[in-house]
């Protein structure tokens, strides 16, 4: 094609027709800057093609990440729950006897208050995108700035559960019903264990030995060591009522996330 066109060119100017010649030759000019124009833009679009394949995949991989995500804040907001109840009921317990009395049903759940739940991000490809700058392949600029924000709020909060656990639970609580309750005899609660049993096998190693109850109560009722532990029945009361409460508004706002995505993967 490009020999065509010299040999037409070469032929108007050994003619001598030179106003021809330059009305070829704009011509010519104009016809290659079209044809590198749509070579552009074919380009471009093979370019866009390629990148919202990529964000389906991207789309799909972060649907599947979110449906993980939302089983482990219900695997979190069951186990907060079971807290509440345990404290809630130690709590009415030790109002209703006027201290700490008759405690064989209210062992199990006191010692239920030394696990606390680890909190994980399980959004790996939001992190991967939100970490690599990739994010901005999400063509939806509302969906864009929803995930955005939604990483944020998740970083925050596992940050939050991680301090809590280590200053609160594993600092405080925890010391003081090892040292003070009744693990050894009474375990977990039935509860806690059918909890944990759908997650993984959990064995029960304990002690027949009843004379630890009476050793237990006669602690707990010296006054100081009441205080403390109807003190931490409390916190960690407050603490699971606080943490299931965050629990439940990341699993409304991944649920509104999903959706989204799902609505862009399949409009």
């Amino acid at each position: 094609m490009i020999k065509l066109f010299k040999n037409i060119r070469k032929s108007l100017l050994v003619e001598g027709k030179t106003t021809n010649y330059l009305k070829y030759a704009i011509g010519e000019t104009i016809l290659v800057v079209i044809g590198i124009l749509i070579a552009l833009q074919v380009n471009n679009w093979n370019e866009n093609r390629k990148q919202r394949e990529q964000e389906k995949i991207y789309l799909q991989n972060l649907s599947d990440d979110l449906n993980t995500q939302i089983q482990v804040l219900d695997n979190a907001i069951n186990f907060e729950s079971i807290i509440i109840k345990d404290t809630k009921d130690i709590l009415q317990h030790y109002d209703r006897n006027n201290g700490f009395k008759n405690l064989d049903s209210i062992y199990p759940k006191m010692n239920d208050m030394v696990v606390r739940w680890t909190f994980v991000n399980a959004n790996t490809t939001l992190l991967e995108l939100v970490n690599s700058g990739q994010i901005n392949i999400i063509y939806n600029k509302s969906l864009k700035q929803k995930l955005m924000a939604f990483n944020e709020t998740m970083q925050r909060f596992v940050n939050t559960t991680i301090n809590n656990n280590s200053n609160i639970v594993d600092n405080y609580i925890v010391p003081n019903v090892i040292t003070n309750g009744n693990y050894a005899w009474a375990g977990y609660s039935e509860a806690m264990y059918a909890h944990f049993q759908t997650l993984f096998p959990m064995d029960r190693l304990q002690l027949s030995g009843q004379n630890l109850s009476a050793t237990v109560t006669q602690i707990l009722n010296d006054p100081k060591l009441s205080l403390k532990m109807i003190n931490s029945v409390s916190l960690r009361n407050g603490l699971a009522i606080l943490q299931k409460s965050g629990y439940q508004a990341l699993k409304d706002k991944a649920l509104k996330i999903k959706k989204l995505i799902d609505t862009e993967l399949n409009p």
